[in-house]
């Protein structure tokens, strides 16, 4: 159990990032090297997390963002996450409520790891 708790310990931050984003760093390992991080923002009495378009900056090194198939099938794996790209900005994110964070941090994680493993698929 110890080992568990400084696992946690060392691989899970939360830190503040301005006055309403919190950054969430897990291990969740970017190839270039890294931790990712997804922040938690709280806009308008409402809260969402995002990649701050990190996810859309990986993926535009190995597609051509700007074709129609590669966006379709961005839009889709959204979707199927319950995700969707934030309407001003490269960010994917998900809406969440302080009950349900970890759950829609999962749905996040899961959207974003299945889209930077598409390059699979494409090469």
């Amino acid at each position: 159990m110890k080992q568990l708790e400084e696992f946690l310990q060392r691989k899970i931050r939360i830190v503040q990032a301005g006055p309403t984003k919190f950054a969430i760093s897990f291990p969740m390992y970017k190839v270039e090297g890294g931790l990712y991080e997804i922040f938690l923002v709280a806009d308008n009495g409402k809260f969402y997390l995002s990649d701050e378009g990190a996810t859309y900056a990986a993926l535009d090194k190995i597609f051509e963002m700007k074709e129609p198939d590669v966006i379709k099938n961005l839009v889709a794996i959204l979707k199927q996450y319950g995700c969707r790209k934030h309407p001003a900005s490269n960010a994917f994110i998900v809406e969440c409520t302080p009950q349900d964070i970890h759950i829609r941090l999962s749905h996040l994680v899961q959207a974003i790891s299945f889209m930077l493993n598409m390059k699979i698929f494409y090469v």
